[in-house]
């Protein structure tokens, strides 16, 4: 795999920095030494970034201790005196900056910005720019992981939550190699949650959708009698492809407020991005 590390005193890394504070990644496509013209990278294949570069000894995603956030962390080698490290968008926008102390060779980029909604760094192929002591380089970047259904059930019977009569409980697990995290719940095709559900790899967690299964007349919708309907249920995540899957729920009366689940969930949609970064 060719690595893209581009010494300091090289022309060419000029240029592509010049361009990458600009906001114009575009212009990179026809430098000779930048990202687009090679393989690696350009076409959503792009491996993990210690795996493009001999300046970076690992990366991984972490859950921040807020429980509300996820961050990059990155660890360059001790070969070299890192000074700073920056995401930049497939757009070309600075997303996130940090500097290393001196001596330190591991710092953390946070991949959800803002003081309220921490807005999350979008899907695409952006790019970490790592600068140091004769060093500047830029490294593809990509995140995803893949997300798969768990189960279905009423809240009161899954024992981590047990709580919440007439919520409806989603487990869902992450099968793929990085951390990633669920972020809406909607019902055909509405949002009905507004979530951050964090899952680490091999892991499951649970996603609730509050008072679907709610026995309140508040709630009731008016339905014939023993009406069943097939309730379309899609989980999205930050960087991954969402699941969606239909849920058959029983409404035993007039009123609507008896209801519960037929049978087990079929799965609609269960994709992943291709790349695990």
């Amino acid at each position: 795999m060719t690595k893209q590390d581009i010494p300091r005193n090289s022309s060419i890394d000029r240029r592509t920095v010049l361009g990458l504070l600009s906001g114009s990644l575009a212009a990179l496509a026809g430098c000779s030494g930048g990202l687009s013209d090679s393989g690696d990278g350009g076409d959503g294949s792009a491996g993990p970034p210690e795996e493009q570069s001999d300046y970076i000894e690992e990366t991984s995603i972490e859950i921040v201790k807020n429980g509300r956030q996820l961050a990059l962390e990155v660890a360059v080698t001790d070969e070299i005196e890192p000074s700073s490290v920056s995401i930049i968008t497939e757009s070309g926008r600075e997303f996130v900056s940090d500097y290393f102390s001196p001596g330190e060779t591991r710092t953390s980029l946070l991949l959800t910005a803002g003081d309220d909604n921490y807005k999350p760094l979008p899907r695409g192929q952006h790019t970490l720019y790592l600068r140091g002591d004769d060093v500047e380089t830029e490294i593809p970047l990509e995140l995803g992981t893949t997300f798969e259904l768990e189960k279905v059930v009423p809240a009161t019977e899954h024992p981590d939550v047990r709580e919440g009569l007439g919520h409806l409980v989603v487990v869902v697990r992450n099968v793929g190699e990085r951390t990633g995290a669920a972020t809406r719940a909607l019902m055909n095709g509405k949002e009905k949650e507004d979530v951050f559900v964090p899952v680490e790899p091999g892991e499951t967690n649970v996603v609730r959708y509050f008072s679907l299964i709610e026995d309140t007349v508040s709630s009731c919708p008016r339905v014939d009698e023993s009406a069943k309907r097939d309730e379309q249920l899609t989980v999205e995540f930050l960087w991954s492809d969402p699941v969606t899957f239909t849920q058959t729920i029983s409404y035993e009366n007039s009123s609507g407020c008896e209801r519960t689940l037929i049978g087990t969930p079929e799965e609609v949609t269960a994709s992943s991005t291709e790349t695990e970064t």
